[in-house]
Formats: structure tokens, C-alpha cells, sequence
């Protein structure tokens, strides 16, 4: 019996609580590393992974990664936030939401949060279910972008980086949940709207 109709059947009473708790649990798959991290160095880890929900529709997994060295999560080494869409957004979502995000978080004048707008209006194009995007923080050098494996775009804008991913890793995220999770302080349990 699969695990979601045994969930069922306890829900509706029709299973006792033993046999449900002796219930084998799948494991998770391993996940690959994406290809495109390969150019800025070996030995990437996975630290922690999370799912992004909007209204209760999944909306993406997202997957932080890291290369090998201290403990503690850090904006002074390389890691990349990889998300994995469920569900179809449109590109200009993508840039005034991250746009009304990292203005928050990082009080930025409007100068540059226009450049920013622009900067992002070339790279985040309408995703799809199924579609894959990597954005690469590399300390001194700035930010780049994948979609599906494909170079999207890049940044020498050191700030832009930092401020972008602090979206999702900074203490003031509109989702500490996720943000726990990505650091593996936390399980991978779906986080609300």
C-alpha cells in the first residue's frame, strides 16, 4: 500500500495507529549537482532544500548549494540557489517581485534599483513547470544566472549579488521557513503564503 493511501485510511479512520507508524518511509533521491556549477569549482554540497508555496500551488523547490568549506552559511564564499519550478511565472513577476524584495531588505537608492530592474529584465524571462534556474553568488566577481543549463545572464555589480540573494538567506526574509530549510536548519516541509 502506498504511503499517501495509507494516509488516507488513517484520516478517515479506517487504519490503526501502529500499522501506520511501522510504515516504511521512501527514501528521498539524491539530488544531482546542476552541471552548470562545475565551471566555478568541485565538490559542491547540497545544504539544504525548501518548497515555496503560493496560496497552497507549489510554486518551486529551491536548493542551496555550496562548495566545500566552513560550517557556517557565508556572502565570502561561492554557493548557488537553484530553483525548480512547478508552475508557470511571468518574467516581469519575477523582476518587480525580487525588485520590491531586496528593496526592503537592503535600502537602495532608486538609481540603482532602476539599473537592477534592467539588469534583471534582460536575464528573468516567463518560466515555466519544469524549468531550472541557478543563480551562482561568487564573492569579488559578482553574480551569474542559468536557466535550464543556459547562461542567462551575469553582474560585476558585487552589491546587486548580496542583495538579490538576501531575498531568500537574509534574517529579514519575508520566509524565514525557507530560509531555515536552505541552511539546513530545518526539514523540507512545504512553506506557505
Amino acid at each position: 500500500m502506498n504511503r499517501q493511501r495509507l494516509r488516507l485510511l488513517a484520516l478517515l479512520g479506517l487504519m490503526t495507529g501502529p500499522v501506520w507508524a511501522n510504515t516504511p518511509v521512501p527514501a528521498t533521491p539524491t539530488l544531482a549537482v546542476p552541471n552548470e556549477l562545475g565551471a566555478f569549482g568541485a565538490g559542491w554540497q547540497l545544504r539544504g532544500s525548501g518548497v515555496l508555496r503560493f496560496f497552497g500551488f507549489k510554486a518551486y523547490d529551491a536548493h542551496l548549494w555550496l562548495l566545500p568549506g566552513p560550517a557556517e552559511f557565508s556572502y565570502t564564499r561561492p554557493f548557488a540557489l537553484d530553483i525548480r519550478y512547478d508552475m508557470s511565472i511571468k518574467g516581469s513577476d519575477i523582476v518587480n517581485t525580487s525588485l520590491i524584495e531586496l528593496s526592503r531588505i537592503t535600502p537602495t537608492p532608486t538609481e540603482q534599483l532602476n539599473a537592477w530592474s534592467a539588469l534583471m529584465g534582460t536575464i528573468f524571462t516567463d518560466v515555466k513547470a519544469g524549468d531550472r534556474l541557478v543563480g551562482v553568488h561568487l564573492p569579488g566577481r559578482g553574480v551569474r544566472f542559468f536557466l535550464n543549463g543556459q547562461l542567462r545572464g551575469e553582474s560585476s555589480d558585487i552589491a546587486f549579488s548580496e542583495a538579490f540573494f538576501k531575498i531568500w538567506l537574509d534574517p529579514a526574509t519575508k520566509r524565514p521557513e525557507l530560509r531555515a530549510r536552505l541552511l539546513g536548519q530545518g526539514s523540507a516541509t512545504p512553506v506557505a503564503q
